[in-house]
């Protein structure tokens, strides 16, 4: 069972008679990587609809809603942009959802400042409101700005994220809900907003998102009121183990293998809830030790390099997201060959030890997993691999 079973089984349920849940918030949480920004041509403001509304308004776009059935490409979208407009509309259906109204939307995307946000303000038939933070799309700059968590304690995003939550003027109970980039911004959002507003923050939903440079579990918000905050992963996670990530969190039952994991429609639901299950710990622990050990070698700096050189890169062919990438593999491939070939040596030197360091890293914690080495005899494995001109 998982999220559609659960708009059939409890969809004629209006929230006056069964209150918000966590299957509600990562609901909410998914719909919010819906394009609302794609109609602003016809019209300007999506404030003051319901989602049924909504939706009927645009039901005959066939360039959003014409192929919501072809189950194939949902089942293979890890970034949610074509499971959204499918999950809506089986929402709308509902009497639960239906009446769920548009309050407010902010969208913003610029390549100068790398940043790719979007949230969502609803307000759902009982009169409380929920904050809805989209996660990454699959443009270049959203996973840029993905790889700029590694070297950056605030992203443009999460900035944005307690900019739009501080500004909004809610004056009710609500609560703050994302799902990957979104989780992230979410609890960031909820850790950094005025304290005036704390109090009228119901709860935190972050839906396997990525962690953060420092630790933010460590902080005085998230300490003092860590029973609002609500963390939920797969069992085999790879997105919500990367950087300094909550320890405090549930292990989801999912019915999808490898990071398709990350797809909430592969998330197994019971009743009102998501379904635990025993943490698979060697996936998680390669996957944690992978990324803790590879960016442990590396200083700030050197993230930053990496990820400036890896994104021009991969943009000198002109593809603005992957889809775009993927439309010309032969042709773009040349481009980014040619322009990796045109680098100064030292660059290349540079992100070729990158290169080795990540791939040692995931075969010494293989190796770890697997319980042949300890941790502590990872370090004289990786050291020789990467330097950047450092003493030896």
């Amino acid at each position: 069972m998982n999220m559609l079973d659960y708009l059939e089984w409890r969809g004629d349920l209006p929230f006056e008679r069964d209150p918000f849940n966590e299957v509600d918030a990562l609901i909410l949480s998914l719909i919010s990587y819906y394009e609302f920004e794609r109609f602003y041509q016809v019209v300007t403001d999506v404030r003051g609809y319901t989602l049924a509304e909504y939706v009927k308004l645009h039901e005959d776009n066939a360039q959003i809603f014409g192929e919501i059935d072809r189950v194939i490409d949902i089942e293979n979208d890890i970034v949610p942009r074509k499971t959204a407009p499918f999950v809506l509309c089986k929402a709308v259906k509902t009497e639960r959802f239906a009446n769920i109204r548009i309050v407010d939307f902010r969208n913003i995307f610029d390549e100068e400042r790398v940043i790719q946000f979007a949230a969502v303000t609803f307000e759902l038939s009982d009169g409380i409101r929920v904050v809805a933070y989209r996660g990454t799309d699959s443009s270049i700059v959203g996973w840029k700005e993905d790889c700029m968590l590694s070297y950056l304690r605030e992203i443009p995003g999460q900035a944005e994220a307690v900019r739009y939550i501080n500004e909004s003027e809610i004056g009710r109970k609500y609560y703050i809900v994302g799902h990957s980039k979104g989780g992230n911004e979410a609890l960031y959002a909820y850790v950094k907003m005025k304290e005036e507003h704390v109090d009228d923050v119901i709860a935190v939903y972050n839906f396997d998102g990525p962690g953060f440079l420092d630790k933010i579990q460590e902080t005085p918000r998230y300490l003092a009121t860590k029973e609002k905050i609500h963390t939920f992963v797969p069992s085999s996670s790879i997105v919500g183990m990367l950087l300094e990530h909550v320890k405090d969190y549930v292990a989801v039952k999912s019915m999808g293998y490898g990071i398709k994991q990350h797809n909430p429609l592969f998330w197994e639901v019971c009743r009102a809830n998501l379904v635990s299950e025993v943490d698979n710990v060697w996936v998680r622990d390669v996957a944690d030790h992978t990324f803790s050990e590879f960016l442990k070698e590396m200083t700030l700096e050197e993230r930053k390099f990496v990820t400036e050189n890896v994104f021009s890169i991969v943009s000198s062919c002109g593809a603005k997201s992957f889809a775009e990438l993927y439309e010309h593999p032969i042709r773009n491939t040349k481009i980014i060959v040619a322009t990796y070939s045109k680098l100064p040596e030292e660059h290349k030197d540079k992100l070729i030890k990158a290169s080795k360091l990540l791939g040692f890293s995931w075969a010494s914690s293989y190796r770890f997993g697997l319980g042949e080495v300890k941790p502590t005899d990872k370090q004289p494995l990786l050291k020789p691999f990467f330097s950047f001109g450092k003493k030896k």
